[in-house]
C-alpha cells in the first residue's frame, strides 16, 4: 500500500507534468493511518484498521482523550484554506453522542501552504466504557475542493474503552488479593510488572519457562514455592494500608484492603 510520502511525491510529479489539468478530480485527501508492524517492530505494507485507546490505567480525574488521525492530501500546497469532508459511517459506529465530540467534523481543513492535517477526535470517559468498547468509523467523501481518492484510504476507525479485565488467574489467588477491584488490578500491574521479578515459572502451567509477572502469575499459590511473588503481594497489601482507596473512588463504599 502506498505511504504518505510516496503519495505526496506522486502528486508532485503528476502536477508538474500537467499543471493546467490540476483540479478537484485529480487531487484528494486520505487517512494516513500508520502501518502495521511485525513482532520485530518492522513496518509491514498493510495499514492498521483502527486506533485504540483505553482509560483503564488513567487516574479517575482523566475524563477525555483525543485521537489524532493523520490526514494527507494528494495535491500541491495552495495559498488558501481548503475544506475536506468527513462523515460518520453509522453501521460501523457504536459510540453514542455523549461518548465523543462530533464538532471535530466541522474543522476539517487543509490549511494554506499545507498538504497535511490532523483530525482530532475527542472521546469522553463515560460510564458505559466500563462495560464495553465503543467504535467510531469515519469516511472521507468528495466535495468541491477534493475529489474521491483511493478507496482503501478513505476510511478510519477509533475504538476506546475503560474496561479492566479480571485476569484468568484471579480465582486461584483471590484469597490473597480479595475482590477483583479495578484499583487492585491496576496497582498490581504497576507493582508486578514484567522484569520486576527475576524468576521464571519452573514448576508447571502454561507459563512454564516464562518470566513471572502480573500477566504470568505462578501456577500454584504457594508462598514456599514462589517467595518473590509473595514479597510483591505484601508490597501491594501495604499500599492499600497506607493509602485510603475506595472502589471507583466512591467513599460510600468500604475502602479497599487486601485479606
Amino acid at each position: 500500500m502506498i505511504g504518505g510520502c510516496l503519495l505526496g511525491l506522486c502528486a508532485l510529479v503528476a502536477c508538474e507534468k500537467d499543471i493546467d489539468k490540476y483540479s478537484s478530480e485529480t487531487n484528494f485527501v486520505y487517512f494516513d493511518m500508520p502501518f502495521k508492524v511485525n513482532e520485530y517492530g518492522q513496518k509491514l505494507s498493510e495499514r492498521v484498521e483502527k486506533l485504540s485507546y483505553s482509560f483503564e490505567m488513567d487516574d479517575i480525574s482523566v475524563t477525555s482523550y483525543t485521537f489524532k488521525i493523520p490526514v494527507g492530501s494528494m495535491s500541491l500546497p495552495v495559498d488558501y484554506d481548503r475544506s475536506y469532508k468527513v462523515e460518520v459511517i453509522p453501521e460501523e459506529t457504536t459510540a453514542a453522542p455523549e461518548d465523543w465530540d462530533a464538532d471535530c467534523l466541522n474543522h476539517t481543513v487543509i490549511k494554506a501552504g499545507e498538504v497535511f492535517d490532523t483530525l482530532r477526535v475527542k472521546v469522553n470517559r463515560t460510564k458505559i466504557l466500563r462495560e464495553e468498547w465503543k467504535d467510531i468509523a469515519f469516511r472521507i467523501v468528495p466535495n468541491e475542493a477534493f475529489g474521491e481518492g483511493y478507496h482503501n484510504l478513505l476510511t478510519a476507525k477509533v475504538t476506546f474503552s475503560d474496561q479492566v479485565e479480571v485476569p484468568n488467574w484471579w480465582p486461584t489467588w483471590q484469597r490473597y488479593f480479595g475482590e477483583p477491584y479495578r484499583e487492585t488490578i491496576i496497582k498490581w500491574r504497576e507493582i508486578y510488572y514484567l522484569g520486576a521479578d527475576p524468576n521464571k515459572e519452573t514448576i508447571g502451567g502454561p507459563g512454564m519457562g516464562k518470566p513471572l509477572y502480573w500477566d504470568n502469575m505462578p501456577y500454584y499459590a504457594m508462598e514456599s514455592w514462589y517467595p518473590t511473588t509473595f514479597m510483591f503481594i505484601r508490597v501491594l497489601k501495604q499500599y492499600f494500608i497506607d493509602n485510603v482507596v475506595y472502589p471507583d473512588g466512591d467513599a460510600t463504599k468500604e475502602r479497599i484492603l487486601l485479606p
